[in-house]
């Protein structure tokens, strides 16, 4: 069984590096939605890993059910501080999962989905108000981010923003030609990079991204728009080399050059520059998917008061400098960035003014169940025939 716990005795302060040793990461560094390889190390799948527990010793911390590659000391250093731990740590691998797996009882404290997948989980009740006024950090998050569409429901707020980035296109440009032209999501659409491709393998990002491509309106999708798409990803399969969400993997492909161009989120780009790898994160001219992922609270938290504690851990401006710093992802504190330099948010692609990135990106909002139900039937009928 994996297990995580403090090395030595805790004396109520403690660096990030401390936190590292102390705690240990054991599926190394995070990525938005990386199941990790860590856990074929040690014989787990992903759909084992909810299952995984506290020794008994520590079964009484807050559950933060989150993507595989956020269970990390790094992100809950005013946890540590508080109760000397970390929260215990289940994953999943895409929101559906973690819906299906929370309407068939699984019972958590604190759970990360994304802004759209909110109205969803509350129409099923499965996840409670959250009291602002337990926030210590409230104050300093986005008011844009805040009131995000469906987020807000009979006066309450029922999610809490925690990071935001974008999908879009990473492509090596010493093998990918623009031959003079803006960036577009044709490049993945290209036939002169046929076998050189990947998408990520969920439909929440490709469908959308595709869909962008295509000129539809993502926020009014119609069942001619649905045809259009599919017909676009099928167009485009005979050219993919791998559909993945596994973006380790994506990114090895990439500095290799097995692959010059593939969908990700932020974070690859900044991974491959530190090893020196010549890549580029596009802005398609079409524009970018723009996404952010927050926390809700579970209808039957078993840990209340500590699960208050997780989310004023994951939105406080400390963590925030590490998410910005590490993964190159917004932050909903605003106080985040004014502990990054300008030199580091420059070469981050962010600024000391994020508006300005969350304004001209394009983000999806709640979708009609019918909607999604077909966006999820065409894509995986798209990928099962790869």
């Amino acid at each position: 069984m994996v297990q995580t716990g403090p090395a030595g005795d805790f004396n109520g302060e403690i660096t990030m590096k401390e936190l590292s040793k102390a705690v240990g990461s054991r599926l190394g560094r995070p990525s938005r939605r990386r199941l990790l390889q860590g856990l074929g190390a040690v014989g787990l799948s992903a759909a084992t890993v909810p299952l995984l527990r506290r020794p008994a010793s520590a079964a009484d911390e807050a559950v933060y059910f989150t993507w595989g590659g956020y269970d990390i000391p790094e992100l809950f250093g005013p946890y540590i501080a508080q109760h000397g731990v970390p929260p215990d740590f289940p994953v999943f691998g895409d929101a559906e999962e973690a819906f299906n797996k929370l309407r068939a009882g699984f019972v958590v404290d604190v759970v990360h989905p994304c802004s759209s997948d909110t109205p969803r989980w509350r129409e099923a009740g499965l996840i409670q108000p959250i009291d602002t006024d337990r926030l210590s950090f409230w104050g300093g998050v986005f008011p844009k981010l805040k009131a995000m569409p469906g987020i807000q429901a009979d006066g309450k707020q029922w999610f809490v923003p925690f990071e935001w980035g974008q999908t879009s296109i990473t492509y090596r440009t010493d093998l990918v030609d623009l031959g003079g032209e803006e960036e577009s999501w044709g490049i993945l659409w290209d036939e002169r990079y046929a076998g050189k491709i990947a998408m990520i393998g969920a439909a929440e990002d490709a469908w959308y991204c595709a869909a962008i491509y295509a000129g539809v309106d993502v926020n009014n999708v119609t069942d001619d728009d649905l045809a259009k798409v599919r017909t676009l990803l099928e167009e485009q399969r005979p050219l993919v080399r791998m559909y993945s969400s596994d973006l380790t993997s994506v990114e090895q492909a990439l500095a290799s050059g097995e692959i010059v161009a593939a969908m990700t989120w932020n974070e690859s780009p900044v991974n491959l520059m530190g090893q020196g790898v010549p890549v580029k994160f596009a802005n398609p001219k079409e524009g970018a998917l723009t996404w952010c992922c927050g926390v809700v609270l579970h209808k039957e938290a078993p840990n209340p008061d500590k699960a208050y504690d997780v989310i004023n851990s994951l939105i406080s401006p400390e963590v925030g400098e590490y998410v910005i710093n590490e993964f190159g992802y917004g932050h909903a504190n605003l106080l985040s960035f004014d502990r990054v330099s300008e030199e580091r948010l420059a070469e981050l692609g962010l600024s000391r003014e994020p508006m300005q990135i969350i304004d001209r990106g394009i983000f999806v909002g709640p979708q009609p169940p019918e909607i999604t139900t077909k966006v999820n039937r065409d894509w995986e009928e798209i990928i099962a025939g790869f």
